[in-house]
């Protein structure tokens, strides 16, 4: 029985077979104590550094880094742009006016108010209460601070005037500042009419529309 078991545990690659029952003594023989183990060296850890090895001398060598001076690397700021100023030109100053204006059905009847005498104003309002009329006036310079360029008061004048004189013909009872108007018909001024009360019937025609220039 013993021989048939050994020749199994042969079969199996088993040298050595001892019951289970018998007692197992660590035996090593004394040689073993004195000898040290040998070293054991992994192929695998040996396969690794050399690849690293290989890797390390493949690499290609770089190129020393050239040292800048941080003096040199300043960020270009972008150029303002070159505004151009234009010469300041001062407002023209010119003398205060005032310009009045009656509102016909068929005409406009101007007059400069700047200085007028009593006796003119009264001949004035003597010609508004004989016709029903709306009143207007124009006052130079305006209270606007950026209106009162003498440059552009004609401009204003003119406005004016057309404003009122949609298909109405432009009576002028004498000079009125500042109007360049070709189309405006001048007349006796009051005080013209004051030492010459003749002129006033010519007034009147116009202001009736019998009379057309």
């Amino acid at each position: 029985m013993m021989g048939h078991q050994r020749d199994i545990m042969a079969a199996l690659g088993i040298d050595l077979w001892i019951p289970k029952d018998a007692m197992c003594l660590q035996h090593q023989p004394a040689i073993w104590r004195d000898q040290a183990p040998a070293e054991v060296i992994s192929e695998i850890i040996l396969q690794q550094t050399s690849d690293v090895a290989d890797l390390i001398a493949q690499q290609p060598e770089l190129a020393p880094v050239e040292r800048v001076n941080s003096l040199d690397i300043q960020p270009k700021l972008a150029e303002a742009p070159v505004i151009v100023q234009e010469p300041i030109v001062p407002a023209l100053q010119i003398p205060a006016f005032s310009i009045e204006a009656i509102v016909l059905a068929k005409a406009v009847v101007l007059i400069d108010s700047t200085a007028v005498t009593a006796d003119q104003q009264l001949l004035w309002r003597n010609i508004q209460r004989a016709v029903s009329a709306e009143f207007y006036q124009l006052q130079w310079p305006f209270a606007w601070q950026n209106m009162q360029d003498g440059r552009g008061a004609a401009s204003y004048v003119q406005g004016f005037s057309d404003a009122l004189s949609a298909d109405k013909n432009v009576l002028c009872l004498g000079d009125i500042p500042h109007l360049q108007s070709s189309s405006s018909i001048r007349l006796a001024s009051l005080q013209e009419m004051l030492d010459q009360p003749l002129l006033k019937k010519r007034l009147w025609q116009f202001m009736q529309n019998k009379i057309k220039e």
